[in-house]
């Protein structure tokens, strides 16, 4: 579902992975959006092989792999009626994280949840605070 959203309204970037449970994630989302109106962005990143793994990949299709990775969410989230727009990019992960919280102008980045499993949730939490940690530290050069 392509969105059109009111001006004013804040943003949130939903950072798209394989570890993620897509109906509890888009059950959150729906529910955050229904209490404050949000604008969610979708982003899936797709690092940049190097050299000479790019050897091995000739002919692989990394925007097609990115499609892949959001396809379960949009899923759940076009049932739930709720409105998002999607992003895909390549490059380092945190810099890209980072790049498009300051260009989509979100305060907050969301990587989902996973209630059925205990060690995709931790390196959810780990991942969180990984982007947290590294938007805080590029916000306040030292």
């Amino acid at each position: 579902m392509v969105a059109l959203f009111p001006a004013g309204v804040r943003n949130v970037l939903v950072v798209a992975g394989r570890l993620l449970d897509a109906h509890a994630t888009a059950t959150m989302l729906s529910a955050l959006h229904s209490r404050e109106s949000v604008r969610i962005h979708l982003l899936a990143v797709q690092p940049c092989p190097s050299g000479y793994a790019a050897s091995f990949l000739d002919g692989y299709d990394l925007e097609s792999a990115a499609h892949e990775q959001l396809a379960a969410l949009r899923a759940e989230l076009d049932a739930l009626q709720t409105p998002y727009r999607t992003h895909i990019s390549t490059g380092p992960w945190l810099d890209t994280i980072a790049r498009y919280a300051r260009e989509l102008n979100c305060p907050e980045v969301i990587v989902g949840d996973n209630p059925n499993s205990v060690l995709n949730r931790l390196v959810l939490r780990h991942d969180r605070w990984r982007i947290a940690s590294f938007l805080r530290s590029a916000s306040h050069p030292q």
